[in-house]
């Protein structure tokens, strides 16, 4: 099911995700990133269905934005920023957020993402 929903996403049918939580409600919430390499576009897709869904972290430790941070998709953080500017704060691995993984990874136009979206957020530190 969690393989139908996220073609589904991929190809931008937005019938089938709707037909596929009509017959199983539960499926969003069974459904978990259970590897970083999913694609944060995927889970970006079904948050019109679940905005919640964007402050999951997965098995490894990552959220969406997590991972869209640290990879440098600009377009998936602005979106995931559209649901919630306060996902700047959901922690993850080692309790660090997504502004620290772009900073690692160098990624300097996530970074002006995040901090226009949460300039407080530059005052987190990993704890």
């Amino acid at each position: 099911m969690e393989r139908r929903l996220l073609e589904a996403a991929q190809k931008g049918n937005i019938d089938k995700p709707d037909d596929l939580i009509k017959s199983n409600g539960l499926i969003l919430k069974e459904m978990a990133l259970k590897e970083a390499g999913n694609p944060p576009l995927h889970v970006a897709c079904l948050l019109k269905l679940m905005p919640e869904f964007a402050e999951k972290v997965n098995v490894d430790g990552f959220s969406p934005l997590l991972i869209a941070a640290a990879r440098g998709d600009v377009e998936i953080v602005r979106e995931l920023l559209r649901v919630d500017q306060h996902l700047c704060f959901v922690k993850g691995r080692e309790r660090r957020i997504p502004s620290h993984y772009a900073v690692v990874n160098g990624e300097l136009l996530v970074m002006k993402l995040l901090l226009s979206a949460s300039p407080e957020s530059v005052a987190e530190r990993i704890a």
